[in-house]
Parts: structure tokens; C-alpha cells; sequence
């Protein structure tokens, strides 16, 4: 999803919350099938990711990316601090176009976080 977009169409999305991911492997403990998805991806089982982590040219960031984009039944967009994903979701906390259930500009500038949403009925 591209986030720029976000504002005019966060109406389509509903079921919103925010993960705080610390690292990769707290990325991969947040969900079983992104160790599968991964496999699927890259072609590497996920156990030997560690050991085969420099035939990955794609950074830990990038890995999340691609991954997120093949989970089917939810929509994600991944943002750090003052990346323009974060600075449009201030912009839409400031102009109260959505309650993100937390104050938005006070993320953690050593994390990643996830915008994860379902699709409307």
C-alpha cells in the first residue's frame, strides 16, 4: 500500500492496530506462516536464515516489506520514525483524520512498526 494515499482511503480499511516489531526475529515470532512465506520468498528454509543471512542482499526492513506484501487476508504498511510513512500518519493524527489508539509522533526511533488493517465488509 502506498501511504500517501492512506488518507483518503483509510475509510476502505477497518480492524486497525499497530505492531511494534524490535528486531527480525521479533518479526518472525509474530506469526507462524511468515516463516513459511519466507521459505516461499527467498528460497531459504527460515531455520538457516541466520547462517545464510549475507545471501540476502535485501536489509531486515526490505525482508518485512516483502513478506508483509504476500500475507492475503491483511494490509500492512511498515513505517520508522520520521520515515514519510510515519510523517503521513502524524499528519492524518494531527488533522484527526484517524485515533490511532496512541500518540503516533511518540514511536521509538530504534524500531519498526507495522500499520496492520483488514479490508471493509
Amino acid at each position: 500500500m502506498i501511504v500517501s494515499d492512506f488518507s483518503d482511503t483509510c475509510k476502505l480499511y477497518d480492524g486497525f492496530h499497530i505492531w511494534e516489531i524490535e528486531s527480525l526475529d521479533a518479526f518472525f515470532r509474530g506469526s507462524d506462516i511468515l516463516a513459511t512465506i519466507f521459505h516461499d520468498f527467498y528460497h531459504i528454509p527460515f531455520e538457516e536464515l541466520n547462517e545464510k543471512r549475507n545471501e540476502i542482499a535485501d536489509s531486515d526492513f526490505d525482508i518485512m516489506i516483502n513478506l508483509l506484501t504476500l500475507v492475503n487476508d491483511k494490509s500492512f504498511f511498515l513505517f520508522t520514525l520520521h520515515d514519510e510513512n510515519h510523517l503521513e500518519l502524524v499528519g492524518m493524527q494531527k488533522r484527526k483524520i484517524m485515533n490511532f489508539g496512541m500518540d503516533i509522533e511518540r514511536i521509538r526511533k530504534d524500531r519498526v512498526y507495522a500499520m496492520i488493517m483488514d479490508k471493509a465488509k
